[in-house]
């Protein structure tokens, strides 16, 4: 696989929905239906994040970016290592994770 360099988010008006939606689906491959806390702030680059909190578990924190075609993707930093086989979704149905060197790739 080869690594992509995807965009960092900027300007976050009128796509908070879709990146929940994205960090819902990644929560819910793993471990089902859960109620999740979404808090969205400003990380130290520039770029939007999204902190999710699960009751009962630590805090993850996604990186929302988006793809050289355009999809949006919430990758979780750090990459928990069990979920780089499958990924997690981008909004164009294409999975993204990060191989052992850190690099971001598609999920084939």
């Amino acid at each position: 696989m080869s690594s992509v360099v995807l965009e960092q988010i900027t300007e976050l008006a009128g796509q908070q929905s879709l990146f929940r939606e994205l960090v819902r689906a990644a929560f819910e491959r793993r471990f089902g239906a859960v109620a999740i806390e979404y808090e969205f702030h400003k990380g130290w680059n520039g770029g939007w994040r999204c902190r999710a909190t699960v009751a009962g578990k630590s805090p993850v924190d996604f990186a929302l970016r988006r793809t050289p075609a355009g999809a949006l993707v919430a990758l979780p930093v750090p990459f928990p290592a069990g979920w780089r086989r499958y990924g997690v979704a981008g909004s164009d149905g294409g999975a993204w994770t990060v191989d052992d060197a850190g690099e971001v790739t598609a999920v084939v």
